[in-house]
This record gives C-alpha cells, sequence and structure tokens, in this order.
C-alpha cells in the first residue's frame, strides 16, 4: 500500500490513480530537505534521514486542510449499541473483514514504530557486550586493554595511596575474580603508574602479576605488562615476612638510567632443613622486562628462633640490574649472608663430597685403595696384622689387556695386572674388590695361594712379601 501525495490516504500498490482523490499517483517523490528522489511510501528520507511524510501531504503549508473522507467513513452504518458481553476490539475473529483491514491500516505505523526500538535496543545490547568483553583479563598471559567510565580518582607521591588508587581501578575495571590481593604500586608520572597484584596458594600454583595504568582524561586504561606463575609453594610480599623496611618495596629507581620498579617475595618457608628462596625483581617500565635475583638455600633457625634463609644467588652477576639487586638483598635480613670463614669450610666440604663421589667410581678403584689404606701399609710393614679397607663393586675394575696373572679357588678368582695391583672376585656375591695397589706403576706382582683349599693369598710385591686372607681382610708381612 501507498499513500495519495494529495489526501494522504492509502491506495493499493499500483494505482495509477487515487481511488479517493483521483489525483494521479507517483512511485517516487523529492525528499523536501535534502531534494532527493525517494520512494512515494516513505515516512522518513533513506539519504538524510529526516521525516518527509507530513512534509509530502500538505502542497499547501500555510493552510490547514481537511483530509477527504473515506469510502468507508461515507457508507458507514450507524454504530450499534455496546454489546457489554463482548468486546469487539479485542475480538477481531468477530469484526467484519473491512473493519479488520481498515484497523490493519492504522496500526501500520506503530507497528514499524515498535519494531525499529526493538531494533535500536538490540544495537545498544550488543555493544554493551563488547565492552564487557574489553575489560576481561586473560590469565594466559595475552595482553588485555580494560578502559572504564570516568574516574575521579588522581595519584599523590605516596606509595600507599598510589596502592589505593590501584586497587580501586582493578575493582572498578573487574580485574579482582583472580582472588589476588594489592603487593603495592608505584607513582611513575601524574598519568602513570605501576602496579603489583599476587596470590600465595601453595596447594596449587602462586602468581603475581604486574599492571600498568594509564591516565587518558578523567579514564584510567589498566593493561597487563608480566606474570610469574609458582606451582606448589606459598609466596609473601609482606615486609614483615622480609624483615625489611616497609618503605623499600615495590619502590620507583633509577637503573642505568632507566625507570624501573623494584620489589621482592619470597617462598613461604617450611620445615627446617628443607630449602628457601628469595626473589629480588626488577622491572623496566619501558622495555617492559623483569630481571630477577634468586637467593636459595637450607631454611636455618637464629639464636633469637626467628628462621632465616642461608641463601646464595642463583644467577650470576653480570649486569647493572643484577648488581643493584644483589645490593639491595642486603636490607633483605630474612637472607643470611655467610661469613669468609664458612664459605671456605663449604669449599672444602664441596670440593671432599667430589673427591668421594669420584673415588667411588670403578674406574677409580686403585685410587681409592691407596688413599684409603697408605697410613695402614706403616703398621703392616711393621709387622702388624692389620685389616685393610676394602671397597666392592658391580663390575670390573681392571682392564682384561693389562692382567698378567689369574688363579682361583672354590670362592675367589685373583688377578694381578703389569702396574702391580692385584684384584679379587667373589664368586658367591659376585663383587669385584681390590686387594693391593701401589701409588705408582710398578712392575707386576706376583700371586699364589698359601693352600688350594683354603683363603689365604699370597702376593710379592716390590716392596716384601705379603699374606691376605680372602675372607677376613686381614693382611700381614711376610718375613
Amino acid at each position: 500500500m501507498i499513500r495519495c501525495n494529495k489526501c494522504g490516504e492509502q491506495v493499493p500498490d499500483g494505482s495509477a490513480f487515487c481511488n479517493h482523490c483521483g489525483t494521479p499517483i507517483s512511485t517516487e517523490v523529492q525528499c523536501p530537505s535534502c531534494q532527493a528522489h525517494i520512494p512515494a511510501n516513505s515516512v522518513f528520507c533513506p539519504k538524510c534521514g529526516k521525516m518527509v511524510r507530513n512534509d509530502m501531504i500538505d502542497d499547501e503549508p500555510t493552510q490547514k486542510r481537511t483530509p477527504a473522507p473515506t469510502y468507508h467513513e461515507l457508507h458507514r452504518e450507524p454504530a450499534k449499541p455496546a454489546q457489554p458481553q463482548s468486546d469487539p476490539w479485542r475480538d477481531t475473529a468477530s469484526r467484519p473483514a473491512t473493519e479488520r483491514q481498515e484497523a490493519a491500516t492504522l496500526s501500520s505505523e506503530p507497528a514499524h514504530y515498535n519494531r525499529n526500538v526493538l531494533i535500536g535496543a538490540a544495537v545498544v545490547a550488543a555493544i554493551i557486550v563488547a565492552l564487557l568483553l574489553l575489560r576481561t583479563c586473560d590469565n594466559s598471559g595475552t595482553t588485555t586493554v580494560a578502559t572504564g567510565s570516568d574516574s575521579t580518582l588522581l595519584v599523590t607521591d605516596t606509595t600507599g595511596d598510589a596502592t589505593a588508587v590501584f586497587w580501586a581501578e582493578m575493582e572498578r575495571h573487574n580485574l579482582v575474580g583472580d582472588g589476588a590481593k594489592p603487593a603495592g604500586a608505584v607513582k611513575i608520572d601524574d598519568n602513570r603508574m605501576i602496579g603489583i597484584a599476587y596470590l600465595s596458594d601453595a596447594t596449587s600454583r602462586s602468581f603475581y602479576k604486574i599492571y600498568e595504568l594509564n591516565r587518558s582524561g578523567n579514564v584510567w586504561d589498566v593493561e597487563l605488562r608480566d606474570a610469574k606463575y609458582i606451582n606448589g609453594r606459598g609466596i609473601s610480599f609482606e615486609p614483615s615476612a622480609l624483615i625489611t623496611d616497609i618503605s623499600q618495596m615495590p619502590r620507583g629507581v633509577d637503573v642505568n638510567g632507566k625507570d624501573c620498579v623494584y620489589f621482592a617475595y619470597m617462598n613461604t618457608p617450611g620445615a627446617e632443613g628443607t630449602t628457601g628462596r628469595v626473589s629480588l625483581c626488577l622491572y623496566d617500565v619501558e622495555g617492559k622486562k623483569v630481571t630477577t635475583l634468586d637467593y636459595d638455600g637450607p631454611i636455618k633457625t637464629r639464636d633469637d628462633g626467628r628462621r632465616y634463609i642461608y641463601g646464595k644467588p642463583l644467577q650470576r652477576i653480570s649486569s647493572p640490574e643484577t648488581r643493584f639487586l644483589q645490593s639491595e638483598a642486603q636490607n633483605v635480613k630474612i637472607i643470611y649472608f655467610p661469613t669468609a670463614e664458612e664459605l671456605r669450610a663449604e669449599q672444602e666440604a664441596l670440593e671432599k663430597e667430589e673427591e668421594e663421589k669420584k673415588l667411588a667410581d670403578p674406574d677409580n678403584a686403585d685410587a681409592r685403595w691407596s688413599q684409603e689404606n697408605d697410613s695402614l701399609m706403616h703398621s703392616i710393614n711393621s709387622g702388624k696384622e692389620t685389616k685393610v679397607k676394602t671397597a666392592t663393586y658391580d663390575k670390573p675394575i681392571f682392564n682384561l689387556k693389562d692382567m698378567h696373572k689369574k688363579i682361583e679357588n672354590e670362592g675367589y678368582i685373583v688377578f694381578s695386572d703389569n702396574k702391580g695391583a692385584v684384584y679379587g672376585f667373589n664368586k658367591d656375591t659376585r663383587k669385584y674388590f681390590t686387594i693391593y695397589s701401589p701409588k705408582k706403576a710398578t712392575e707386576p706382582t706376583d700371586i699364589g695361594f698359601a693352600n688350594s683349599k683354603n683363603n689365604l693369598l699370597r702376593y710379592r710385591t716390590a716392596t716384601g712379601r705379603y699374606s691376605y686372607d680372602l675372607v677376613s681382610g686381614h693382611t700381614k708381612r711376610i718375613e
């Protein structure tokens, strides 16, 4: 259906003349606002959006015209008395076809209006959903920017105030759903600050996250810059746990000409004898990079009952950042730094442990026997029967190509090599052991059983003749 430009009545599609006033029907009209040619039945101009229907009905805008009566108005029967038992305007099925058609015509404009309202509401809802998605921070470590409505919060020069503003903005941007709490914040300038949030969960996974807040007009933008996850350990940023001055961390510092934020945290100490760790961190604001220096060591107890970490740095001190962190570690009293004497004793103990591990290798069986029995040889050479120290091995401890002589009885096999050493093999235990080994290679040692039915071995070295009991390990010099 289209409307007549003259009388404003609706006429059937395809009509050449109005069936009410006889005016010729045009399929296009000119918008009175932008002068564009548009469909004649347009309510609003599709070019400029102005309402055109009322403007196009009146070709004489200075005179108010009463529309011509419709066909239904001219031929309508007088209204019948109202029937209280029914409502014909609600019961559309009982209304005449002509009346239903007229009612549909009269209600077409509100239907268009309601549809436009619904479309507008759907667009607004889609925009709101998109904004909510932008305010979500992804825990996988990807960087997400969250922007909020206007904020009246400003940051002063105090660390406490910066922390309060940081956390208020985190809550306003709905970024606190991961259970974290504030570790602190640092003001970089009037329009920028760095905040740190952390979660301690020893049974699952702890973490800390670094956020950058930038102020644009009255809006704070919050952006996740870095995140660190620690499995199976609780962490603490509390100055009381680190035994340090509360005003020191976190704080802004200049390191090698770069704006940085310094902070530290520790793994919650476990039982005595377990290992603890303190981590000192430096965040480069422009480079968006974290440098970490970990002090790791066994947990010990002081004389005053407080526990500390007997720590040494795990990373190399090789950059301005790590040198700064090394100097700051002196202010973290939970770390105990060993004295020079303690370090020397530790080094000697470490070297001894490494030597023992080395001597435990079957390839070093000769050196081990010589080291462990060198002092006993003095007693043996003086005529005393002495039990020597003997280590056993699961695999051969000599090279067969160097073998000089081989003898055996029911329980043992004895070998001598070209360098003067003597070895035994126990047939029952399937173990190898050293019977004698000189400090330096000499001529081959002669070997033989004193009695083929017993376990008494006799061997002759460059320094003398000896007997060796294969069962007890006792040795004595034979004159």
